[in-house]
């Protein structure tokens, strides 16, 4: 094998090693995504129960 392929062969390993690397970061970052989408949801759904509550207390007032 001469230095060409060498190099060559180097190169592609490299390559290969950092495409690795990108897909498992790219993969934590939609995995931490998924998990901020859902705490806001969960923020979300927590605060309209609150105003609901508040609501049917103003209700009962009535």
């Amino acid at each position: 094998m001469g230095i060409k392929d060498e190099m060559q062969d180097k190169a592609k390993k490299a390559k290969e090693k950092l495409q690795g690397k990108q897909d498992k970061a790219s993969q934590q970052g939609l995995t931490e995504q998924e998990r901020l989408r859902q705490r806001a949801d969960e923020a979300r759904q927590g605060g309209q129960r609150a105003f609901d509550d508040i609501q049917d207390d103003m209700d009962d007032r009535r």
